[in-house]
């Protein structure tokens, strides 16, 4: 709920644009903007209050610090940072926010946001949307057993592949070490060890800008490698249905542990970071062209190059964004200068830069 003492602060803030000038009336011309993997949505009218605010069940704070919702301990206060407790928080999020731009977070990793912060409204869905359904059971047109779970987009990835796990459902056990939630591995097809997110889609539902659900079965999603029909399809993923084939639980168990026996073995999991920084060009491996440029352990401030892993920066303690960035940038220009291939990120930097 909203604390009493922040009511006349965010009064004015429903006043303000992202950038804190006078705010202007919205059309239906105007085009929509994407922050973090979600479509900004074209408002025909804006409210003129924060009155709505107050509506909100789940959580509004203000001046929200966004280094304590991401893996690398990075960034800047948001404006505003919502918890909707449920799908009418999330339609009173959409039809009240006005020219403030939203940005959609779920468990903050593959995210690198500026040490000045976000400007607007950032809506977390790792509180409310995090709701698994029993599975269903069903036999598929190979006549294999197979059973579907219908999947909030805030639940943790590792956490689906235990739950899979215990009903002996096969499928999830190569993406238990993919950081975030749900929603966002939908959205870049995230993946490991072979298998990607897409492999186990049935469909995703999305709450669009009219607050409306529309829901795309998997024929309709365009899984490419580390990309989907979003952001650029709009709508907010808030679920999706996953479809898994029967197993033994125990070798189901055994290849979960396995693989995160190699992950820790090869990642560097005890500091902060975001998880892999570039997408692998095609044909190559982005640790190994770094590792090959010599940059394992590059260090700008606290930020630094794993000498486990040369695709993974890690926080060393106090490193910023700005910090973060530098040795990305660096990277980028090493691994061109030496192989001329232009490494592209896979984190989202996001924020007020």
């Amino acid at each position: 709920m909203l604390h009493d003492t922040w009511k006349t602060r965010l009064i004015r803030f429903a006043h303000l644009q992202a950038y804190g000038k006078p705010a202007r009336q919205a059309t239906a011309s105007q085009s929509c903007r994407t922050i973090l993997g979600r479509t900004l949505y074209k408002r025909k009218s804006m409210t003129s209050s924060s009155h709505w605010l107050n509506q909100i069940k789940g959580e509004v704070r203000p001046d929200e610090m966004m280094s304590q919702h991401t893996s690398l301990r990075v960034g800047g206060p948001a404006d505003l940072y919502i918890l909707p407790q449920d799908l009418e928080d999330l339609k009173l999020i959409l039809r009240n926010h006005g020219d403030s731009p939203l940005f959609f977070l779920g468990e903050g990793s593959n995210l690198l946001i500026s040490d000045r912060g976000v400007r607007g409204i950032v809506v977390s869905l790792k509180r409310g949307f995090k709701r698994i359904t029993l599975p269903e059971f069903s036999t598929n047109a190979q006549g294999e057993e197979v059973a579907t779970l219908k999947v909030g987009a805030g639940v943790k990835m590792s956490y689906l592949a235990k739950f899979a796990t215990k009903y002996g459902l096969t499928g999830m056990e190569d993406l238990v070490g993919v950081p975030g939630s749900l929603g966002g591995a939908v959205v870049m097809n995230a993946g490991a060890e072979g298998t990607e997110t897409g492999d186990v889609l049935k469909s995703v539902t999305v709450l669009n800008a009219e607050g409306d659900l529309v829901t795309y079965g998997r024929d309709q999603l365009e899984f490419k490698y580390r990309k989907t029909i979003f952001p650029q399809q709009p709508g907010v993923i808030v679920h999706a249905e996953i479809v898994l084939k029967t197993g033994d639980a125990a070798e189901i168990q055994g290849r979960i542990d396995r693989h995160l026996k190699r992950r820790s073995q090869t990642q560097p999991l005890s500091l902060p970071n975001s998880g892999s920084v570039f997408k692998n060009p095609q044909g190559e491996k982005a640790g190994q062209l770094i590792e090959q440029a010599g940059l394992k352990g590059y260090t700008v401030g606290d930020a630094s190059v794993s000498i486990k892993h040369a695709n993974f920066i890690v926080n060393k303690g106090s490193a910023t964004a700005a910090d973060v960035r530098a040795v990305i940038d660096h990277v980028r220009a090493k691994v061109k200068e030496r192989n001329g291939i232009e490494l592209e990120t896979e984190v989202i930097i996001a924020g007020d830069w």
